[in-house]
């Protein structure tokens, strides 16, 4: 079992006593909501994640193995990973016990965001893409100007958390039309203080804080609660791909409220509070946590995430191959260790079978928000079985029409009559062409 909590918790708790400190200080300084007045938090979650519960759902397998699955020995070389600051955790804990096992392989990982990481990968700079949410088409595209095909994995889920300051004692829970209220592009200028969400609320200053417009945390929370991806007012007080720099901004306003990934929320929950949501379906104010996830409850803003790997360079370069192996024989362990939630064993068997295959694009891009990943698979899955169990065309396809030309056939007497009925054939529904078959 990994330990990520020691030094980490002491820095946080550190924090935590200069948060106040600083707070008393700027008391006497008269000083107000200064985004600035916390140190800034650690940059990798601890362990303290939400519990995880006795039993999972029945569609819940159970996680695969304990321990840490060993590459194959004597391998060399670099590995680039860029993307999403939500999985980076995932893969900088991932990159560091590779590394223990596989010391002549250095693993640079680093936090951009989604998109950029998409960007990096087409661009060949990077071998494995994190994402927060599943690649654009418009980005596979780009990849294959390049000649690069990407092959979709899902790690983990998360549960997109919002958070406010900690003092704050009215937003308790929040339905998805108030979150839209807050953060949707009508809001900017006019919603500006907290009794314009909902009227008992105090008048006191909203403070937002959230990720840039390269992040898939954005795209997904943009999508889910807004209902359009990229449709988000352009006016927080911060927007950064560094998600302490929204807990320290959260803490430091006293109208704080920001949102990001679970793991973060574990980490920081000293420094900020969880909001519930009001689940659209059921009504019911649900928590961000572990357990929520599992059982479905935490709607819409739960999420599966993912990496992205260059199919090429399973082929090219060893050390890429083994990485992936290892990230998916040790992600049931190392995901919650990190403050995430461990996917089905079935979806990380799913996800074994499209490494092997080298089936590359992606399926989830084609879920709504919101939908759980075994629902999805359910639908991926029955979707490709309709296909495969269609019927084949049993009437004659017609070629394309005003074809001209002549095409010439020679060979086996035994094909012959074969190709000169085809040609035949082909000539009466093509009579700019001429097939000349020739035993």
């Amino acid at each position: 079992m990994f330990n990520r909590a020691r030094g980490l918790r002491k820095v946080t708790i550190l924090g935590v006593m200069a948060v106040s400190l600083l707070a008393l200080l700027l008391a006497a300084c008269g000083g107000g909501d200064d985004p600035t007045a916390t140190p800034r938090p650690t940059n990798t979650p601890t362990t303290a994640a939400p519990s995880m519960p006795d039993s999972t759902d029945d569609k819940m397998d159970a996680p695969a193995t304990e321990t840490p699955t060993e590459a194959p020995a004597d391998l060399t070389g670099s590995i680039a990973i860029a993307g999403s600051s939500t999985v980076f955790p995932i893969s900088e804990a991932v990159g560091e016990e590779f590394g223990k096992a596989n010391s002549g392989v250095r693993v640079n990982v680093a936090s951009t965001g989604t998109g950029a990481g998409f960007r990096a990968i087409c661009a060949g700079e990077t071998q494995v893409s994190d994402a927060s949410r599943p690649v654009k088409q418009s980005e596979l595209d780009t990849c294959a100007e390049e000649d690069i095909e990407l092959i979709e994995v899902p790690v983990a889920f998360d549960a997109l958390s919002v958070v406010v300051n900690p003092d704050n004692d009215w937003a308790r829970c929040l339905s998805v039309e108030e979150l839209a209220g807050i953060f949707g592009p009508e809001a900017q200028g006019t919603v500006t203080n907290w009794n314009r969400v909902r009227s008992d609320f105090p008048d006191s200053r909203l403070r937002l804080y959230g990720p840039t417009t390269a992040s898939g945390t954005f795209d997904y929370f943009t999508a889910a609660v807004i209902g359009e991806e990229g449709a988000h007012r352009g006016d927080l007080d911060l927007a950064t791909e560094e998600d302490p720099l929204i807990a320290q901004g959260v803490n430091g306003s006293g109208g704080g409220i920001g949102y990001f990934g679970l793991a973060y929320f574990a980490q920081y929950r000293e420094l900020v509070k969880g909001v519930e949501i009001r689940n659209p379906d059921t009504g019911a104010c649900v928590a961000p946590s572990s357990e929520n996830v599992e059982n479905g409850s935490y709607q819409p803003l739960a999420r599966p995430i993912f990496i992205y790997v260059n199919a090429d360079m399973l082929d090219t370069r060893p050390e890429v191959a083994a990485f992936v192996d290892f990230f998916l024989d040790n992600a049931p362990t190392i995901v919650p260790e990190v403050g995430y939630v461990p996917l089905p064993a079935s979806v990380y068997d799913w996800a074994r079978e499209r490494i092997s295959s080298r089936a590359t694009g992606s399926v989830f891009n084609q879920v709504e928000p919101g939908t759980s990943i075994t629902d999805a698979l359910s639908r991926i899955q029955s979707s490709t079985d309709d296909k495969m169990d269609a019927p084949a065309t049993e009437t004659p396809t017609e070629a394309p029409v005003d074809l001209t030309g002549s095409i010439a056939i020679a060979g086996s007497s035994t094909v012959f009559p074969i190709s000169e009925a085809m040609g035949e054939e082909f000539g009466k529904a093509n009579s700019g062409v001429r097939v000349n078959v020739a035993s």
